[in-house]
């Protein structure tokens, strides 16, 4: 315990493990631990895998809680000496953080409907293939879905965001943090790729404003959630 008191003040107030942390984390997520598959398809060579095996989509969202959240937090702790309040894991400014939510679920909402009639989303999403769109299927898929979100905020604005807005600034921590989520994006939809580094920035500057990173998860994942049942059998295309 106290070479891990050592180590967190000698290393408070550094960006670089942190980054560390988060470039680990995504590297191990993105080759072991998807609920799909990259890969390359060269012209008469066949397509070839990159990525192990994908998971059951539990296990991926799961194993996304733990590596996206769990362990980068409890790292930024010993080796920073951040806890999770000072990560944005608190409730913040409350009053505040529901007026977001107010404006936010019924764009993610919208988000959501447009991006269901995009073929290259469809393509890949839902992540469970034999999801129905049945409301009793889609409940309990869309609960596990949030270890996922929820996962995803941690790391990109809470453990990058917030802790490193000590050492470089919130306006260059709200760059670094959508920077790395965009990258994180690579594999999927062009659109939804472009897409992220707008709403990086923003939902990072409501972050610092609110701070607490929950409300816009609960926006992050309705838009998920919302994609999901829109291709399903909320009102995308059949």
């Amino acid at each position: 315990m106290a070479a891990g008191r050592v180590s967190g003040r000698f290393l408070r107030g550094r960006p670089e493990p942190l980054l560390l942390v988060a470039t680990i984390a995504l590297v191990v997520f993105h080759y072991l631990a998807r609920a799909d598959a990259i890969g390359v398809h060269r012209p008469g060579g066949g397509w070839t895998p990159l990525t192990l095996p994908p998971l059951p989509p539990t296990a991926h969202f799961a194993l996304s809680a733990l590596l996206l959240a769990v362990l980068p937090v409890l790292l930024a702790r010993a080796l920073c000496g951040i806890g999770p309040r000072d990560l944005g894991l608190g409730l913040g400014r409350v009053r505040d953080g529901i007026a977001w939510l107010g404006v936010g679920v019924p764009l993610a909402l919208v988000a959501a409907r447009v991006a269901a009639d995009s073929a290259a989303v469809r393509a890949v999403y839902p992540l469970d293939p034999g999801l129905s769109g049945e409301l009793g299927a889609m409940v309990p898929h869309a609960l596990r879905q949030f270890l996922y979100f929820g996962a995803w905020e941690v790391l990109f604005r809470g453990v990058l965001l917030f802790g490193l807005r000590a050492s470089v600034g919130g306006a260059a921590a709200n760059a670094i943090q959508t920077a790395l989520s965009v990258v994180a994006h690579f594999g999927r939809p062009l659109d939804e790729t472009l897409a992220a580094i707008p709403a990086g920035l923003v939902f990072g500057w409501v972050d610092l404003r609110v701070g607490s990173i929950w409300y816009i998860a609960v926006v992050h994942w309705v838009v998920g959630a919302g994609l999901d049942w829109f291709i399903l059998g909320g009102g995308g295309p059949g």
